[in-house]
């Protein structure tokens, strides 16, 4: 059995309640740059709910700062991107674009959360990502 390979692993309560994956990230993760992955698959057909943001440190890049959430390969931006949130403003956003199982219908996807920055580096940054989800289900 190979060790310390992500697998496909959909997080998926078999009753009929909301799920829910968080992540965590920070301006100096490593890798963030490219970005970072969940910890869990959203499954085929789970239908995303809602999706929020909490800012509970700001980004202070000097010019830029681009925090993004997606299972697009390169981008990830298509459940949250650029202009969706203020990274230099605290609190909590609530971001609609990713809402529905249009991300979902081919299959478990693993979504990825990335931060950019331009300008004097920043030296600051923690943000909070949650998506809520049902299902998985085949109707």
């Amino acid at each position: 059995m190979t060790t310390g390979v992500l697998g496909v692993w959909a997080r998926q309560d078999p009753r009929q309640v909301v799920n829910t994956l968080k992540k965590t990230v920070n301006f100096n993760d490593a890798g963030i740059a490219t970005g970072l992955p969940f910890d869990n698959y959203l499954p085929q057909n789970a239908f995303i709910e809602n999706v929020l943001v909490e800012i509970v440190v700001v980004f202070n890049a000097g010019t830029t700062n681009v925090l993004t959430v997606g299972t697009n390969a390169s981008t990830y931006n298509n459940i949250v991107a650029a202009g969706d949130i203020n990274e230099a403003a605290l609190g909590v956003t609530q971001v609609t674009r990713g809402i529905g199982r249009s991300l979902t219908a081919a299959g478990d996807v693993l979504p990825y959360a990335m931060y950019t920055q331009t300008g004097t580096a920043g030296t600051t940054g923690q943000a909070i990502i949650v998506l809520f989800y049902e299902g998985g289900w085949t109707t």
